[in-house]
């Protein structure tokens, strides 16, 4: 049963809006870790020649969990010298209680002048719901300094400003993701894509929350450790 409230609409909206771009950007793929969608859950995955993985998830209030979730990451091929794309977006019925997001830096060398980097920088640098936060240790390792986190995003002005947000970063990543000159046979970043995953999961919060939707144990770490952020030999 579908939850009626506007603010959800706007985001499932957003939702849908990026599956169709990324269908047309990169090549819909399966995930062979990926066994099922559980109830309210949604899995989409691609590919491209500049894309390793691409994960856009979606999450519908069902039973116990009465919020709206939707997770995006974009994996660059590790000879391709562009950042992780991290999006997730938490709502309840009448605002977004958090959003993360931010190009992550998968060579030190992007850290300053990177073209994304800079665009990333530029673009979300005014926006008043942004907010400062104090970062755990495993997040300081993997995350950009100008990562966006927020809370308390109002429905109205504030929410049009994050979906803008959000459209205009994925459509820059996928508009420039395929260029020459990203490519760099020499460089490898699978190390620090590997990095990436290994710290995220150590964030506490995303297994305590996909247990609080009542999903088992063995459940939750086979999608965690196989689907969400699987380590590649």
């Amino acid at each position: 049963m579908i939850v009626d409230s506007e603010l959800f609409d706007t985001l499932r909206k957003l939702a849908y809006t990026l599956i169709e771009e990324f269908d047309n950007s990169m090549d819909r793929v399966e995930n062979p870790n990926h066994t099922a969608d559980l109830n309210g859950w949604k899995d989409y995955f691609w590919e491209s020649k500049s894309i390793r993985k691409a994960h856009l998830k979606t999450i519908e209030p069902v039973g116990k969990n009465k919020l709206w979730l939707m997770h995006i990451n974009i994996f660059p091929r590790f000879d391709v010298d562009l950042p992780i794309f991290g999006l997730d977006i938490v709502a309840n019925p009448k605002k977004v209680s958090g959003c993360f997001c931010d190009y992550s830096p998968t060579d030190e060398s992007q850290k300053e002048n990177h073209p994304y980097m800079i665009k990333f920088r530029t673009m979300t640098k005014d926006y008043e719901w942004k907010k400062a936060r104090v970062m755990p240790d495993w997040a300081l390792e993997i995350f950009s300094p100008d990562i966006v986190g927020a809370g308390a995003i109002k429905d109205g002005d504030e929410t049009d400003q994050l979906t803008d947000m959000a459209l205009s970063l994925s459509r820059f990543y996928t508009a420039e993701m395929d260029k020459d000159v990203y490519r760099k046979p020499e460089t490898n970043t699978k190390d620090a894509q590997n990095k990436y995953c290994k710290n995220q999961k150590l964030n506490r919060m995303l297994h305590s929350s996909i247990l609080a939707m009542g999903i088992s144990e063995e459940r939750k770490n086979q999608y965690v450790e196989n689907v969400l952020f699987k380590e590649i030999d």
